[in-house]
């Protein structure tokens, strides 16, 4: 084997080596993350919200199981445990996730409707009556879900929901 190779051979050994132990840290912290739910309390949303790095802005703001955050650049949702304590199982066996808006003038049921054609990941609706359009992610967990599967749901409400605003108040 020359020199030439040989080389090669170890650059390539490193790049499918180095990453080992931070896949290996990876791993073993992600514990939580494989753990299965099949409901889940008002103390389990809070930690939804702090594990993905935000603020708990404000605890409880509904009669439900819920939590208030707020992202760093300040948009605030809401997490709403839903079936709860029913059917023989305690906590709460849904999860509604929230962005809300005050609406106005510009708000039209088209728009809301292209909103929803536009991004099908998440639900927008239009409550003319009281001011408010909102974007919403529901989660049923009477199957189970993991927890990192939770926290993904809320990624997903954060990072499309912008883009059905923009439909919504053109």
């Amino acid at each position: 084997m020359n020199r030439l190779t040989a080389a090669l051979l170890c650059g390539a050994l490193v790049l499918v080596l180095a990453p080992a132990p931070a896949f290996a840290a990876t791993v073993a912290g992600s514990s939580k993350d494989a753990k299965i739910f099949r409901s889940v309390t008002e103390q389990d949303l809070t930690e939804v919200v702090t594990g993905e790095g935000h603020a708990v802005d404000e605890a409880h703001p509904f009669d439900a199981p819920s939590v208030q955050g707020k992202t760093a650049d300040g948009l605030i949702f809401v997490l709403m445990g839903t079936d709860c304590d029913v059917r023989d199982v305690p906590g709460c066996q849904g999860i509604m996730m929230q962005v809300r808006y005050d609406s106005d003038e510009s708000v039209t049921i088209e728009n809301v409707n292209q909103a929803n054609l536009d991004e099908a990941a998440i639900a927008t609706w239009w409550d003319k009556e009281n001011e408010t359009v909102g974007f919403t992610r529901y989660m049923v967990l009477d199957g189970g879900v993991t927890w990192l599967n939770i926290r993904q749901n809320l990624r997903v409400l954060l990072s499309v929901h912008g883009t059905a605003v923009d439909d919504v108040f053109p």
